[in-house]
């Protein structure tokens, strides 16, 4: 966690005595052996039980994404509309699950399938595994992709949204069976879509539309170039959309109703891609897998902090980072087992006041990690004096004057006692007869002087 917002050039560094290099909390919490160790020996599946005709790629970490996937779904309800868009985790390395898209900032790497609203929060994700003629036979690569990530909301009234790679005709006709409402842009040459006006025959804002007896909307909308749409619950309402031009000018430019949904609602998944870019995990491995298991350990990490930030106060990423690592760190710490002799009195509850409280609500120490992980938390005690950060700490000393008792020891060298808040004895020593005469005249007033020393 903490390697991915504090880069160094390589693992091994974090462990490293040298100045520029160092980050002391790092091996104070495990040693550099231990984590490679940790490391070499991480699965997510049991290898000696693979069957034998054993045809999922993702074997090793099927239960890990079957796990997260169930539980994305079942911890934050979910919004009305999503989209449905493929995502790409870098990998370079050799693997028959990598693909090539040059339309995507991470032009190489493993596919994946996502669901996601347009807060980032991903609800489900699946790894592309390459082409199975036996899924694709009706509704093609995109349709199928499609008909899986939407099995949970069968009969819900979601609203799905698409760009031309999953569009069809013969897909929006089945979701509408179902209960699922889609919208999004859709390819010219699909088949069963009807014909509409030529291109050059529409100037910027107007439109065309057909409206099938199954419900399903068509439209072809002309901004800077022709777009074409495809709706199974969109009617024919014109909204306005605005647009910047050259000098700076907003202009409103008429346009459906279609067009301003899908600007609003399609940019989930590349939302969830930009959260996770941000502080990304960003290292080689030796294993395949690897790079994959990270990369949905980061996909958890985003969901979390949307969740969060829809709970408590809204907070970077960052700093929800480093909250969650300090957190970690200090459970790593909390010692499970009580040092000392078990006290004769641990049955009886003792009655203390209450605590009294902070003058300030400001702390070093976020919330979540100053109200958790009881005994991590001691002082440590230096060599250099300091003051504490927000609590100001006072001690009141106060020297009372006892009797006095002289030691007849040399003319010019008595001692006098003195009682510090009457727990403590300090004994002061003065050779000045000024000090010497003081002394006596005091002893004398309160008679505790012997005559003979007159």
């Amino acid at each position: 966690m903490l390697f991915s917002y504090h880069r160094l050039p390589r693992i091994r560094n974090y462990w490293s005595s040298d100045i520029d290099y160092s980050v002391p909390v790092v091996p104070d919490t495990l040693s550099r052996n231990r984590y490679f160790q940790i490391l070499g020996n991480l699965h997510g599946n049991d290898n000696e039980v693979i069957p034998k005709q054993n045809t999922d790629r993702l074997y090793k970490i099927r239960p890990l994404m079957d796990k997260l996937n169930k539980n994305f779904q079942s911890l934050r309800m979910p919004h009305q509309t999503q989209s449905i868009d493929e995502s790409m985790i870098l990998f370079k390395g050799r693997s028959t699950l990598k693909q090539y898209n040059p339309k995507k900032p991470i032009k190489r790497g493993y596919k994946l399938w996502c669901r996601s609203d347009m807060s980032g929060y991903m609800y489900e994700f699946e790894v592309y595994q390459g082409k199975d003629d036996s899924e694709f036979k009706r509704f093609g690569l995109g349709g199928s992709v499609v008909q899986k990530l939407t099995k949970s909301l069968v009969n819900k009234n979601h609203i799905i949204m698409m760009d031309n790679f999953f569009s069809s005709v013969e897909l929006y006709e089945y979701l509408k069976s179902v209960g699922i409402y889609a919208c999004g842009i859709v390819q010219s040459n699909r088949k069963g879509l009807p014909s509409l006006a030529v291109d050059k025959a529409l100037k910027r804002g107007d439109f065309d539309c057909r409206i099938t007896d199954q419900g399903l909307s068509y439209f072809k909308w002309k901004d800077n170039r022709c777009v074409v749409f495809l709706s199974n619950y969109h009617g024919t309402e014109v909204c306005k959309i605005q647009r910047k031009q050259k000098d700076g000018s907003i202009m409103d430019i008429p346009a459906p109703t279609i067009v301003r949904d899908y600007n609003s609602h399609m940019g989930g998944v590349d939302k969830s891609d930009m959260l996770k870019s941000l502080y990304d995990r960003d290292r080689k491995a030796k294993k395949w897998w690897h790079r994959l298991f990270f990369g949905i350990i980061e996909i958890a990490m985003v969901n979390s902090y949307i969740c969060y930030s829809d709970i408590q106060d809204k907070i970077s990423l960052l700093e929800y980072k480093r909250r969650v690592t300090q957190g970690l760190i200090t459970m790593s710490k909390v010692s499970s087992k009580k040092r000392g002799r078990p006290r004769s009195d641990a049955g009886e509850i003792s009655e203390l006041p209450p605590p009294k409280k902070r003058k300030t609500a400001n702390f070093s120490v976020s919330d979540d990690i100053r109200q958790q992980n009881k005994g991590a938390h001691w002082p440590v005690f230096v060599k250099n004096r300091g003051r504490s950060q927000n609590i100001e700490v006072t001690t009141h000393k106060t020297k009372q004057r006892t009797t006095s008792r002289y030691k007849h020891t040399d003319k010019n060298d008595r001692e006098a006692s003195w009682e510090e808040d009457g727990s403590s004895s300090a004994t002061y020593h003065r050779k000045e007869k000024a000090a010497d005469c003081n002394r006596y005249k005091l002893a004398v007033f309160n008679n505790t002087v012997h005559e003979s020393c007159c």
